[in-house]
Formats: structure tokens, C-alpha cells, sequence
């Protein structure tokens, strides 16, 4: 399917087309529309404690991608309950940028009209109204566009191995910071000091290797043979762009 009126990066509109085919895109939707805005959470200089300390209600140290939704379920309560101009002084009180999430909800309804007008309906609901979300489904959906984002841990370098040799250790302000999980998909890699991953989620490497069955290598070694099985066997090996997802016999 071609959805014309997505954001340019071809990223975010194979999340789209994966969230439908899962049944999940009515939350992938938030997130995509997230992802093509400057991150709506401010965190002044001079205020940066007092900024860490009411974004940190909404992390979720399994994904960033799950913080993110966490916000907008929170804004959409709070919209209902305030007034215009009460809504907009809470952005502020609690370094939420106001504009910038009005831009997102924009987008958002932009993209629900793009995906109507190609017949793709994310009002379909595929789970109770009051249901949680799905995170291990939006994440393989995510995963559709961020193949060339993930990265797996090197424990000795104590930093992640990514596509095409690159290296990275996940952002300071990302809830997976602490848990530095085994496997990672990233929204953006970013260079300041060193190269930094923001907008993180811990998932499954046989994820990575079913999205991007088209890209991945496989190579066989180490033939032998086992008594157990009474057969030959060999060791399978899976990378994506060069980053080791699995190795199975």
C-alpha cells in the first residue's frame, strides 16, 4: 500500500503499513507521529532536575517508544478535564512544550485521514477499548522501519554492536539506560560526545530476524556429526547488516 500523504522518511510509513497488517496501528500511529516532531519534553538548564523529576512518572525501562504513548494517554486525560488555557499552563508547570504537542496531535490526525483515504481504518479496534497496549506487536511493527537501528550488547566494551560495524551506548535519558538490555531497537543514533541511541526498546533478536528476512545473512559452519541426532548438523549463524542476531545449530 501506498500511503502518499505519510511523513517523508520511508521509515515511518513501513511502520504504518506493518501496524496494519498486525493490528496495532492505532497506537503506532501516536508513535510514528512522535518520531517526526522535536521531542515534546523540555528540560530547561537551569531546571533540569525539577524537569527529570516529572517526566520520570511516564518511563517505562522496557521502551521509550511505551514512555511515549504514556505521555499522550496523559495529555488526552488531562485535555478532557481542563480548560484551554489550564491545559496549556500544566504543559508548562510540568516542562511539556505546549506547541510541540500540539503539533503532534496535528500530525496525528493528519496521518488517521491518510490512512482513511487509503482505505486503511485505525479506528479498528482489535482488543477491549480499556485494554493495554500490546507493546511486544507495536514493537515488531516499529521494528519494520528501524532495521538498520538495532544493535546488540557487547558485554566486554560494555556498548552495542550496530549496523555496519557502528557502536553506541544507549542516551543517558533513556529509560533502558540503566538495564542496558541484550538486544535494542533505536529511533535515531545520534553523535555528541560519542554515538548515543535515543528512543530505545528492548526486543527479541528472532524479531529482528523475521522483519528483515528480505536483509538478513546466513552462513553455515562447523559440519559434524551428532550421535544424538544420528544426522549431520551445522552451526547457522544470522546477522543483520553485520550485527549477529543469532546462532542456532
Amino acid at each position: 500500500k501506498t500511503i502518499a500523504l505519510l511523513p517523508v522518511d520511508p521509515r515511518l510509513a513501513r511502520m504504518v503499513v506493518e501496524a496494519d497488517r498486525l493490528g496495532c496501528l492505532l497506537d503506532v500511529l501516536v508513535v510514528v507521529a512522535v518520531l517526526s516532531i522535536q521531542d515534546p519534553r523540555e528540560r530547561p538548564v537551569d531546571k533540569e532536575a525539577q524537569a527529570d523529576r516529572s517526566h520520570a512518572r511516564f518511563k517505562d525501562e522496557r521502551s521509550d517508544f511505551a514512555t511515549l504513548h504514556n505521555i499522550w494517554l496523559y495529555l488526552k486525560e488531562q485535555q478532557k478535564e481542563l480548560s484551554h488555557s489550564a491545559f496549556r499552563r500544566m504543559c508548562k508547570s510540568e516542562y511539556l512544550h505546549y506547541l510541540r504537542i500540539r503539533e503532534w496531535q496535528d500530525l496525528h490526525s493528519q496521518l488517521r485521514a491518510a490512512c482513511r483515504s487509503v482505505r486503511i481504518d485505525p479506528d479498528v479496534a482489535t482488543s477491549a477499548p480499556d485494554a493495554e497496549p500490546d507493546w511486544d506487536t507495536i514493537h515488531k511493527a516499529l521494528l519494520a522501519g528501524l532495521l538498520s537501528h538495532v544493535g546488540v550488547r557487547d558485554q566486554a566494551k560494555r556498548e552495542y554492536v550496530g549496523a555496519r560495524g557502528a557502536r553506541f551506548g544507549i542516551s543517558p535519558g533513556s529509560g533502558l539506560f540503566r538495564k542496558q538490555p541484550d538486544v535494542v531497537m533505536s529511533a535515531e543514533l545520534v553523535e555528541t560526545s560519542r554515538l548515543w541511541a535515543r528512543v530505545n526498546a528492548a526486543i527479541e533478536p528472532e524479531w529482528a530476524e523475521e522483519a528483515g528476512a528480505h536483509v538478513v545473512t546466513r552462513t553455515v559452519s562447523e559440519p559434524r556429526w551428532s550421535r544424538r541426532a544420528g544426522a549431520a548438523v551445522a552451526t547457522e549463524r544470522v546477522t543483520l547488516f553485520g550485527v549477529p542476531l543469532v546462532t542456532r545449530l
